[in-house]
This record gives structure tokens, C-alpha cells and sequence, in this order.
């Protein structure tokens, strides 16, 4: 009797078939089939329980699977983690149209933030054949990713370097947009808020609020609605305010018109007109040739420039500079504060005399109760006369940082000042009663004074 052995193409699996040689042969012993095994170099995974069934047992002539290798564990292929749960919209070439993303799906992320973990692919785990040789796993394989604009890889970990939309591209590129262009702002897009770049191709339409950290671009109009940019500049089509509109931007404001509105900015630039608008500004220029400032207030701490200023039927027109409205706001605050001093000072001293009075009558008989009163007015009038220097004296300090303000501030207008006009430089104020052609108004020896302007 003898056995034969066939293993797999793959050599994970071993095969026995015992055959007979002669009638009435005895059977083989576990002693020799094991050696024969040994012999064929099949060492591993060699089931036992099998041979000594087929010792018992013998099955002729048919394969008996008698030795089983481990098979390796493949690694697992590694992938892109995402952070955040991203809509993806993709047009038909494969970009991203932002605009088609809603806002309440937009996935905003700020500079330095981890937005993507790359997870690395692992090895696997090593097999045995019946041999008892290492058979090598297949590893897995690295994702496929694409660093798009605005982000960097570091650490296995994808970074915005710039604050946007976290959007990804079908092909699985990751980028961070960081300007954000709308049609318009209305009920189909809601209130933005974007730390970003904002680019608006229509108008903004009332009781909307538009905020960015960066530059905000309106290409129509600004009506009746909130736009601020915290670090950047404003520019739009017109500012249309209906007394509602309120725009500031850290830079400037560009525009064609400002009417009824509420305007901020470092410079202010206007093509045409300003109407019945509140402007505070560092400067504010009318740049277009029959451009004007009608009706409200315009503070600037250098300068105004304009064509006109004012109105033919005489619209009261007030234009402040030299101004600047910290200094101005601390003055309003501390004479404010001395004022509500000295009237409780007069008031004070007047309990104060009464106190004295009873206690030059009363002597040893004045109330401990009025002793402890008078003691406390005292204290406090002398806490107020201090106070009430201190703040006179930070009032003179304040002043004069307003007056050479003023100094250094002027009003031109290249055309034509009408009757209506006030301009207010430090404390003073100069009302234009009749026609003034082509003029500067400044500041010297304490007074507001009239130039002539020449390009």
C-alpha cells in the first residue's frame, strides 16, 4: 500500500490518495503515512484528525484533503477622512459652481483648520503555505487624492491655508474657496456670512445682511440692507438706503451713489452723489464732475472734496472734519462727566454748609448719625473736586489733539458751495449764506476761514 500526494496550483491546500498495490495488504500506519508526508515537504497545517480517520478508515484512489495552508490578509487600501460632511456639486467639466451649493450646505472652514486626515493603506498580515513557507500579502494602496487651491498637506493631515467653502471635485481634488460669488442676495440665498471674498453679480436686497472678512464686490445696487467688511473694501453699483442701509468696510467704500444711508470707511469714494446720508471716513471724495453732497452729515478727519456741496433750494447740509470720532466721543463723555460733577459738587457743598451750621449749634449734642453724613460728604466732594481736575485736564489734552486736527483738515469744493451748508471744524462753525464758488474752507488762529481752490 502506498500514498500519493498532490498539493494546489496555490500551494494552500494538500491532497492524499492511498492506493493499493496487492490483495489483502495492510493498511498503512499513522508512523508512515506521516513520514511519507514529511518526505513530500508538506509541514504546515496538517490536519491530524483527517489521517487518523484515514488510518482507521482508509478511502481508496480518492484525494483526501489532508493539509490546509493560512492564506495572508491583504491590507486595507487607505482613504481620505473628511472632517466635514460635504456637498458635492459638480458642473459638467468637472467644477465646483458654488453658487448651486445652498447656504446652509456650505461647509465653511477657517485658516490652519484640519479639514481631510489621510489614512494610510496597511500591509496585511503574512500567510503560510502547506509547505510551511511565508506567503506575502498583497498591500493596499494609497488613496487617490488631489490637493487643490488654498489647502497644504502636513503631517498626513490636509490643511486650509486660506478661510472658505470646503468644497470636493468628483475627481476627489479638495480645494478652499475662498471667495464666494452669489446672483444676488435675496430670499433664494439668505444673509451671508463669509470669511472670504464675496462677489455679488446683482443687488442686495432689502433687510438682507451681507458680512465678510474680506473684500465684498456688489456689481448692482446696495438697497436698504446691512454690508460690512471687516478687513477689506466695499464696491458696489449704488448704495440705495431708504434710511435703513447701514455699509462699512475697513478700507474703503467705492460707489456710484450713496442716498439715505449709513456709510463707514477708511476712504469713501463716490462717482456721483451723496444724499441725506450719514458718512464717517478717514476722507470722502466726490470723483465725478457735477458730483455733490446734498442734505445730511459727511465727518471726515482729513478731508472732504466735492463739486457741489449743498442745494440751490438751500438743503441743510452739515460736513464736519478734522474730526475724529474717538477723540470726539471721549470729549462728549468726560464733559458730560465734569458736568454731573460739579452740579453734585454744588449740591453737595450746599448739604455740607447745612452739616456745619447744626454742628457749630449743636456741638456736643450733634447726632453721631450727621457726624458720620458730614464726614461722608466731605469725602466725597474732595473725591469729586479731584475728579473733576483730572478730567478738565484730560479735556484740555483732548482739545488740543482736536484742534491740530482741524488744522490739518480741509473742505474743498471744485464748483460750488450753496446757502444751507454748515462746516464744522474743531468748535467752530461756518454757515455759508450765499453762493461760494470754487473755495477751501480750513482752519487757523481759532477760526474757520475761506480759500480760494485752484487745480
Amino acid at each position: 500500500m502506498k500514498v500519493e500526494f498532490t498539493v494546489s496550483e496555490d500551494r494552500m491546500q494538500a491532497y492524499a490518495v492511498i492506493r493499493k498495490e496487492r490483495p489483502n495488504e495492510p493498511p498503512l500506519s499513522k508512523e508512515e503515512f506521516l513520514s511519507a508526508l514529511y518526505s513530500a515537504g508538506i509541514r504546515y497545517g496538517i490536519r491530524e484528525e483527517i489521517i487518523d480517520d484515514l488510518i482507521r478508515s482508509p478511502v481508496y484512489n480518492t484525494p483526501v484533503l489532508i493539509a490546509e495552508g493560512t492564506p495572508p490578509i491583504d491590507g486595507e487600501d487607505g482613504k481620505v477622512e473628511l472632517l466635514k460632511k460635504v456637498t458635492e456639486v459638480v458642473q459638467s467639466d468637472g467644477r465646483v459652481d458654488l453658487r448651486e451649493i445652498p447656504a446652509k450646505q456650505r461647509v465653511i472652514v477657517k485658516r490652519g483648520e484640519v479639514i481631510a486626515r489621510i489614512v494610510p493603506p496597511t500591509s496585511g498580515k503574512e500567510g503560510k503555505d502547506v509547505f510551511g513557507n511565508p506567503v506575502r500579502p498583497k498591500p493596499g494602496k494609497m488613496p487617490e487624492y488631489h490637493l487643490g487651491y488654498n489647502v497644504a498637506m502636513k503631517d498626513n493631515e490636509i490643511i486650509a491655508t486660506k478661510s472658505g467653502i470646503l468644497t470636493v471635485e468628483s475627481n476627489g481634488t479638495i480645494h478652499v474657496n475662498d471667495t464666494l460669488e452669489v446672483k444676488a442676495v435675496d430670499y433664494s440665498t439668505g444673509n451671508i456670512d463669509f470669511p472670504g471674498k464675496v462677489v455679488i453679480k446683482g443687488d442686495v436686497k432689502p433687510d438682507f445682511v451681507v458680512r465678510a472678512q474680506e473684500d465684498i464686490v456688489v456689481k448692482g445696487v446696495i438697497e436698504a440692507a446691512t454690508v460690512v467688511s471687516f478687513a477689506g473694501s466695499v464696491t458696489a453699483g449704488g448704495i440705495k438706503g431708504r434710511e435703513k442701509a447701514f455699509v462699512k468696510a475697513k478700507k474703503t467704500i467705492k460707489t456710484v451713489f450713496i442716498e439715505s444711508a449709513e456709510v463707514e470707511a477708511e476712504e469713501v469714494a463716490v462717482e456721483k452723489n451723496i444724499e441725506n446720508s450719514t458718512v464717517k471716513a478717514h476722507s470722502v471724495t466726490v470723483t465725478g464732475s457735477k458730483g455733490s453732497i446734498r442734505g445730511g452729515v459727511t465727518i471726515a478727519r482729513v478731508k472732504v472734496e466735492t463739486f457741489q456741496l449743498g442745494s440751490p433750494i438751500g438743503i441743510k447740509t452739515r460736513v464736519e472734519v478734522g474730526v475724529d470720532p474717538e477723540v470726539n466721543e471721549k470729549i462728549k463723555i468726560i464733559s458730560a462727566q465734569v458736568s454731573l460733577d460739579k452740579a453734585n459738587v454744588q449740591k453737595l457743598t450746599k448739604v455740607l454748609v447745612e452739616l456745619r451750621k447744626m454742628q457749630s449749634t449743636l456741638k456736643d449734642k450733634f447726632p453721631p448719625d450727621k457726624e458720620a453724613l458730614l464726614n461722608k460728604v466731605s469725602n466725597t466732594l474732595i473725591n469729586l473736586r479731584d475728579s473733576i481736575q483730572k478730567n478738565e485736564q484730560e479735556l484740555r489734552r483732548l482739545n488740543e489733539i482736536a484742534e491740530e486736527m482741524a488744522k490739518n483738515a480741509a473742505v474743498v469744493v471744485k464748483e460750488v458751495a450753496y446757502p444751507g451748508v454748515e462746516i464744522v471744524m474743531f468748535n467752530r462753525v461756518f454757515h455759508v449764506e450765499k453762493e461760494l464758488t470754487r473755495v477751501v474752507f480750513y482752519y487757523r488762529d481759532g477760526e474757520i476761514r475761506v480759500g480760494g481752490y485752484s487745480e
